[in-house]
C-alpha cells in the first residue's frame, strides 16, 4: 500500500512564515542562543488556555506548551 501525503494540520509549509521570536530554551539543549519562533492557537474549548507552538531558531526542533 502506498501512503498519501498529509498536509500539516497547523498550516503546512507556510505556518512558520512571519512569526515572532521570543526567549525560549530548546528542550534538546542544542546550544543555540535560546531563541525560538512561536505562534499561539486555541485548539481546545474557549475556557482552556491557548496552546503555544515553538520552533528553535538554531536546530528547528518543534515543541508546544499549553
Amino acid at each position: 500500500m502506498t501512503r498519501k501525503e498529509v498536509d500539516d494540520v497547523l498550516g503546512g509549509k507556510g505556518s512558520w512564515d512571519n512569526v515572532d521570536q521570543t526567549a525560549a530554551q530548546c528542550p534538546t539543549n542544542c546550544g543555540g542562543e535560546d531563541k525560538a519562533y512561536f505562534f499561539q492557537l486555541q485548539i481546545r474549548s474557549a475556557d482552556e488556555p491557548m496552546t503555544t507552538f515553538y520552533k528553535c531558531t538554531n536546530c528547528a526542533h518543534q515543541w508546544r506548551e499549553n
